[in-house]
């Protein structure tokens, strides 16, 4: 019993031994190691899976048949930038912003890309070295829009110089210091405005100008064009290194047809003016 006894009391004190090796150098190097070792395989894991980028391309909200608020049929944009993402293996999100916050939020850093026109810019906005340009997605037109009754006025760009016109607001116009600006929110909303008289003219892109018309069955017309240029991706210069998959993608969408498929899918009831 004695023997027994003995054997008992001298058995080492587990719990003493773990609590003071808490407190002993050894430990506290390995909980550093340990520190190190998950924090290397969280950056390498970081760095394997960048974050997405984010994007805008809802313009007015109302920018038919480009932009349309529709799941099923969201527009030329978003199906072809969607095509466009897939095949450059880009991960991107679409963040809902207004014309006039996107431009901010660009400038900002708060997205990475959105889809212009360059030829809708000023020539220093154009040069602006925070952005770089994709190759071309597509044509646009804008013209100078009008009730029929009044669009023989309008048959010259110089006609709006110092004139009130009709724009939509946070949208670039190159030469917008040589009229007054009439700012409202969306392509739908000048087309109104033109029918009740409190615009005469506004810049327009042709294919929304036709389409809204129609809709509220407004007599229009087109007068002179005041741009015509590409659609193309704008993206922040930090990202410029996924142009290379970006142009790839556009090109092989050009060259299968889909560019061509997904803008007749919207156009092709719109009646040619």
């Amino acid at each position: 019993m004695k023997d027994v006894f003995l054997a008992k009391k001298e058995k080492p004190d587990q719990t003493k031994f773990m609590n003071n090796f808490k407190h002993s150098p050894l430990h506290l190097i390995f909980s550093l190691f340990f520190i190190i070792l998950y924090g290397a395989i969280f950056s390498s894991a970081y760095a394997a899976s960048p974050p997405a980028l984010k994007y805008n391309i809802t313009a007015s909200g109302s920018y038919y048949p480009y932009y349309i608020d529709d799941e099923n049929s969201p527009g030329i944009l978003p199906e072809i930038i969607q095509h466009v993402l897939s095949l450059s293996n880009i991960d991107a999100q679409h963040i809902e912003l207004p014309a006039k916050r996107t431009v901010k939020y660009l400038h900002l850093g708060h997205i990475d890309f959105d889809v212009i026109s360059p030829e809708w810019l000023s020539e220093k906005e154009r040069e602006n070295d925070m952005f770089r340009y994709s190759d071309n997605l597509f044509t646009v037109e804008e013209y100078l829009v009008s009730l029929s009754k009044n669009i023989n006025k309008w048959q010259d760009l110089e006609a709006i110089k110092k004139h009130p016109v009709g724009t939509v607001l946070g949208y670039y116009y190159y030469d917008d210091e040589r009229f007054t600006r009439v700012d409202f929110h969306s392509e739908k909303e000048l087309v109104k405005a033109l029918q009740l008289n409190r615009i005469e003219v506004a810049i327009i892109d042709k294919l929304s100008a036709i389409y809204w018309s129609n809709w509220f069955n407004i007599n229009t017309q087109l007068g002179a064009l005041h741009s015509q240029g590409n659609m193309k991706i704008r993206i922040r210069a930090e990202h410029q290194s996924l142009l290379k998959n970006i142009n790839a993608a556009i090109e092989q969408l050009r060259n299968n047809g889909t560019i061509d498929t997904i803008i007749n899918k919207y156009t092709k009831n719109i009646p040619p003016q």
